[in-house]
């Protein structure tokens, strides 16, 4: 075993150096990977497989410590909490960005990558200013894995019984195949796993865009660069050694309890977290100006922050470098326990005119609930299955179930900047959710206004979130826990609209808007045309559920702000300022 393991790392190794593509095939346990892949018609307890381990490190699979790598890339699409995550595996759904990686990083991609790197982090984990947006740059610090919950198998054969289609050995024998010899093999079968960055431990989100760099004298907005810096050892499940240690035996998954989770297996001190910041075009007369903005670090201890700039030659950027192995300045100070803050540059006497847009995220509008009229885990008394909300309703027993899941999950952003909605928590149809999000962006004439909102509406899968397989079936009874987690969460559907420049959808000054979603689930009834609906079971006798999406609407006002500071910002206006900068910037 221990040459297996010797020459899997040496092809590993040979193919990184090479800039070829990881082969899929290495992640099957077979092969001597981390992952325990199922036969091609696995029964519904064989499933577990999959998430023992659920993450396994392309180099060394079998054990859970692997070394970080960096990735640099640039943001093809994203999503942020959508649902559909293992909840025994995880505390939320995971956000995810869909990364193509620079040339010199392509040897991070798998065989069954399909071209794009995933990059995922729990939702919660890592906060919504931290997200990317598509377009962004992301250079990214982290676990190196194959996803060994998605096996996507391409079948072989039986060694005797050619004719019989395998992925593993257990599909050449008895009761899958009766006409097998005990003692076949599976051959020529190829697996689809795909390699992931999942979960990093450090990000860097970059992206051009307007920005006020400069305090009281100067409140002018510029064209600036801006980072998003995030570093922290918690990223839920896929982060913590418990959830990533392989059972022996999968059915001990069952009553294995790793929440609430306290292993985070992070190498935050291990290196440095370094990365590029390049600026804008540098305008005649150019003086460097920049801005940050920290927020309070993951763990209480924040890193420090050296920057050092490189403004000449044909690509001006400055050096960033996250201090997490400690500041030399002060060796005797605690370890860092992670970084939250974002870093603006840009340069001062940049004459480029620029748009104050403030964008005012006022409501959601609730057009389909998205509710089951008859939820899947209905709350009855374990005892004589009486309708329960709380054990004192059962004169015997406990009272179990999920009960009606009424709680959404939506997040919005403006040219990138994500932010999660709140007040979702219990939701009906026609309800009016009141927001209070404020962007202020600052765009060129050339530009556009990108608005952005996607979201879930709950479903009892999500009452299992953060606990062991164990617990839940305990709360929810067997059959219904079962049924739950068979069941997935309604997407809400999708708004994505842009409003180009010069005015950017502020109209003559300030336009107030109610956005539908499109796609998603919902609808109504085939012939009751008025009642709503998500499967057909909501409807009565033989009618069906007909889907329209659109579940949702926003509600927002753009308006063209002055960009005097003294107008806009309420500052002290320097006197010594000509008039003319009041003009649009």
């Amino acid at each position: 075993m221990r040459s297996f393991l010797v020459s899997l790392l040496t092809v590993l190794a040979a193919a990184t150096a090479s800039g070829q593509l990881v082969d899929a095939d290495l992640a099957a346990a077979q092969n001597g990977g981390g992952c325990y892949p199922t036969g091609l018609h696995p029964a519904l307890f064989d499933m577990i497989t999959l998430v023992d381990p659920e993450w396994a490190p392309l180099v060394n699979g079998t054990v859970v410590d692997s070394d970080p790598i960096l990735v640099h890339a640039t943001a093809t699409g994203m999503h942020g909490d959508t649902g559909g995550d293992f909840p025994a595996t995880h505390v939320r759904s995971d956000v995810n960005y869909f990364l193509q990686p620079d040339p010199e990083d392509e040897h991070f991609l798998g065989t069954a990558n399909g071209g794009n790197l995933e990059f995922e982090w729990e939702a919660g984990a890592l906060p919504a200013w931290a997200w990317a947006g598509a377009g962004d740059r992301v250079v990214a610090l982290g676990r190196w894995i194959f996803d060994c919950g998605h096996p996507d198998p391409r079948a072989g054969n039986c060694s005797q019984t050619v004719t019989q289609a395998c992925a593993i050995d257990s599909d050449c024998a008895a009761p899958s195949c009766p006409t097998c010899s005990g003692a076949e093999t599976c051959q020529n079968q190829h697996w689809g796993y795909s390699s992931e960055l999942h979960p990093p431990y450090a990000e860097a989100v970059i992206r051009r865009e307007g920005a006020i760099l400069e305090g009281w004298r100067d409140r002018r907005a510029v064209p600036a660069t801006r980072a998003d810096v995030y570093v922290s050892a918690d990223a839920g499940g896929a982060g913590d050694r418990c959830i990533l240690t392989h059972q022996p035996d999968p059915n001990d998954l069952f009553d294995t309890e790793c929440f609430p989770l306290s292993q985070p297996v992070a190498q935050v001190n291990r290196q440095d977290f370094a990365f590029d910041l390049p600026l804008p075009p540098r305008p005649r007369h150019g003086m460097l100006v920049t801005r940050r903005e920290l927020r309070p670090a993951p763990g209480g201890v924040p890193a420090r922050l050296r920057v050092k700039p490189l403004l000449w030659g044909p690509s001006p950027h400055l050096e960033v470098r996250v201090l997490l192995t400690g500041d030399p300045k002060h060796p005797d100070a605690p370890l860092p326990t992670g970084f939250a803050g974002s870093l603006w540059a840009g340069w001062r006497n940049d004459p480029t005119r620029l748009t104050h847009i403030r964008v005012e995220i006022t409501g959601a509008v609730i057009r389909n609930a998205l509710q089951r009229v008859h939820p899947i885990s209905p709350r009855l008394c374990s005892v004589g299955h009486a309708p329960c909300e709380t054990n004192a309703d059962c004169a015997a027993g406990v009272c179990r179930g999920a009960g009606t899941a009424k709680a959404w999950h939506l997040q919005v952003a403006a040219d990138g900047h994500w932010t999660e909605l709140a007040g979702l928590e219990s939701v009906s149809a026609g309800d009016v959710i009141p927001q209070s999000i404020r962007y202020d962006e600052y765009l060129p004439a050339d530009g556009a206004l990108h608005l952005e909102m996607d979201g879930v509406a709950r479903e009892c899968v999500t009452s299992m979130f953060g606990k062991s397989l164990n617990t839940d079936i305990l709360e929810l009874g067997l059959t219904n826990g079962i049924a739950c987690l068979n069941s997935t969460e309604h997407s809400a559907g999708r708004i994505d609209v842009r409003y180009p420049g010069p005015d950017f959808g502020s109209g003559a000054g300030v336009a107030d808007y109610e956005s539908v979603s499109s796609g998603g689930e919902g609808g109504h009834c085939s012939a009751t045309s008025l009642q709503q609906c998500v499967v057909d079971e909501d409807c009565p006798g033989i009618e069906s559920c007909v889907a329209e999406g659109g579940a949702v609407a926003l509600r927002y006002r753009i308006e063209k702000l002055p960009a005097c500071p003294h107008r806009d910002h309420g500052a002290w206006w320097d006197r010594d300022h000509d008039e003319d900068d009041c003009e649009e910037r």
